[in-house]
């Protein structure tokens, strides 16, 4: 593997974990909201 590929593959590796992250968080706000929502509803 040349110094080339090397930095390639880091890059796209390193991409890959932001969008896993970006995704973990949009995860978490969707569930909160609908936590949130689901309270909200029951008290009314």
């Amino acid at each position: 593997m040349n110094k080339d590929e090397f930095e390639k593959y880091y890059e796209s590796t390193e991409a890959n974990e932001d969008s896993k992250s970006d995704a973990n968080v949009i995860l978490v706000l969707v569930i909160v909201t609908v936590i949130a929502m689901t309270y909200w509803v029951a008290g009314q």
